[in-house]
């Protein structure tokens, strides 16, 4: 399946809707990583007209986003788990909290977040044999695609999600990606990293629901 994948960036070439379809051919699937505006979102669901699933990035808090309810049209999948077309996704929104503020998470927290996506996934284990096929969020994993300064540092939690629960993709946003390691799969760990930000399209293989 054909998905394109975005974060933190507006790609502006895509308001020339010939220009979007043409880089999006085939596309099946948006997977949004957080930090978008909503009429961006809305924007893309509506230009290429297949269904839109997103996580909150920190800066996705009302004051700079007032539009409410967010990104007509789009889902949030923030500590769920849905079914489309034979993929499991599951979502995790926010970051690393290094001040006060929505969707800004210590480990303890984002752990909470995990434990509320365990009974669905339990139950993909039972009918499916697998647990999740993708997870998006918009912090990377601890010590992957991560950076030194508390804002930009990533979650111990998610490498301890990848171990268990073996997602063969977990795909992100927040950080700026290395040219070099945009796609990490060299960890000890069966997970492929993705950083999207700004936007990727991906063939991934289907699920077998």
């Amino acid at each position: 399946m054909r998905v394109l994948t975005v974060s933190d960036k507006v790609e502006k070439p895509f308001f020339k809707e010939d220009l979007l379809r043409e880089k999006c051919q085939g596309v099946r699937l948006i997977l949004a990583c957080g930090d978008l505006p909503s009429y961006y979102l809305e924007y893309l669901l509506n230009s290429l007209n297949v269904p839109l699933y997103y996580v909150p990035g920190n800066h996705d808090e009302q004051a700079y986003l007032p539009k409410e309810p967010f990104a007509q049209g789009c889902k949030n999948i923030d500590e769920s788990v849905i079914a489309f077309e034979g993929l499991l996704i599951g979502g995790l929104g926010g970051a690393f909290r290094y001040r006060d503020g929505k969707y800004l998470y210590t480990e303890k927290q984002m752990q909470r977040k995990v434990r509320r996506m365990i009974p669905r996934m339990a139950l993909n284990k039972i009918k499916y044999n697998r647990y999740l096929d993708i997870l998006i969020t918009h912090a990377p994993p601890f010590g992957i695609h991560d950076e030194q300064t508390m804002a930009h540092r990533g979650f111990k939690e998610f490498l301890k999600f990848m171990k268990r629960y073996r997602p063969a993709y977990l795909i992100h946003g927040h950080t700026v990606p290395d040219a070099e390691n945009e796609i990490a799969t060299n960890h000890g760990l069966s997970t492929r990293i993705i950083n999207t930000n700004n936007f990727r399209i991906l063939d991934i293989e289907h699920g077998s629901i």
